[in-house]
């Protein structure tokens, strides 16, 4: 988006959102950078006329996308982990087994 304004905006953070809360990480990354560009360019464009409710606005949208993003971050850590231990506990139980 060339010209983007304050609602094409929140349309790029509400798609990221949905990226991220699918789990389309690759989506999420793309989504990310072309609503940074937007953004900035947004702002040159506007500033200094931008309208700081606008991006009071943009400001919560981009926090409770991040809140997601943590949170999908920590679950996947959390199952990275767990699979670590069920590793460790597969190979503990089939040396024990080989053990005579």
């Amino acid at each position: 988006m060339s010209d983007a304004g304050q609602p094409a905006l929140e349309a790029q953070l509400s798609a990221l959102g949905s990226a991220v809360e699918a789990g389309e990480l690759a989506e999420a990354a793309e989504r990310m950078a072309e609503y940074d560009a937007s953004l900035r360019r947004y702002i040159e464009r506007t500033a200094p006329d931008t309208p700081v409710d606008g991006l009071r606005a943009l400001l919560r949208m981009q926090n409770e996308v991040l809140l997601q993003m943590r949170g999908k971050q920590q679950a996947i850590g959390e199952a990275l982990r767990q699979a670590y231990r069920q590793g460790n506990a597969s190979r503990a139980y089939t040396s024990a087994e080989t053990t005579p």
